[in-house]
């Protein structure tokens, strides 16, 4: 019989002593850091996938509003936002 032991590190300050503490509204399990007081989720989900994320960003550059990227692709126009503002900064030298 083989057993296999996970560690969990603390996303932050990669300690080992964090114990779980409730979950997010998403459903998934929360763990605190006793050592930075950091709350977070060790596997967060990955909604949008980096093809995804591309077409949509293509269809706003063509003129899409933010309110028909909502409607086609139910994407929160904050999350389009972060995405437009992010890829702004990266063209810029």
């Amino acid at each position: 019989m083989i057993i296999e032991t996970t560690t969990y590190l603390c996303t932050r300050c990669q300690s080992p002593n964090i114990f779980k503490n409730g979950h997010n509204k998403s459903g998934n399990a929360q763990f605190r850091c006793k050592d930075c007081g950091r709350c977070s989720v060790l596997k967060p989900k990955v909604k949008y996938t980096e093809e995804q994320k591309q077409l949509i960003m293509d269809t706003y550059l063509e003129r899409g509003s933010l309110r028909g990227m909502q409607r086609l692709f139910g994407v929160a126009p904050e999350t389009l936002t972060g995405w437009i503002k992010k890829s702004k900064s990266s063209e810029t030298p």
